[in-house]
């Protein structure tokens, strides 16, 4: 099952239609690997559904979040941003551009789950952020 997939049947099961909207948020969301703002998205969608409102996807995205499909984020900019990738991971932050983009290393999920193990602390999130520049900015 695709995250498409999971994110319509955590939308059935909270009771929510998978309505044209709300699928364009969550192919917004599954799509975008730039931590896009709840705003960001909000706009995206409303340029193809001009009646949604922004309680739809603010609520959306709640169930998600209450799911644990979606973590919010917060950088160096102070704006909260949206992240679909659960998985242990690098979030690199371009100080130049402002782009943020993920680096995965199966060595991250090793070393979360040797530190979990080690100290009998059940993990229930992680995050590792890299600031500097990104290749095209250097």
């Amino acid at each position: 099952m695709d995250k498409l997939d999971q994110f319509i049947e955590v939308l059935h099961k909270n009771g929510f239609r998978a309505t044209p909207q709300r699928l364009e948020i969550l192919k917004i969301l599954t799509e975008s690997h730039t931590h896009p703002t709840v705003d960001e998205v909000y706009q995206k969608v409303k340029n193809k559904f001009p009646t949604t409102s922004q309680a739809t996807v603010y609520k959306t995205i709640q169930v998600l979040k209450e799911a644990r499909k979606v973590q919010e984020l917060t950088f160096y900019d102070e704006k909260t941003r949206l992240d679909v990738n659960m998985e242990p991971h690098i979030n690199q932050v371009c100080l130049k551009c402002k782009k943020i983009s993920d680096r995965h290393d199966p060595k991250i999920k090793e070393f979360v789950k040797y530190h979990s193990k080690k100290s009998s602390f059940k993990n229930e999130s992680q995050r590792i952020d890299f600031y500097g520049t990104c290749k095209l900015c250097q």
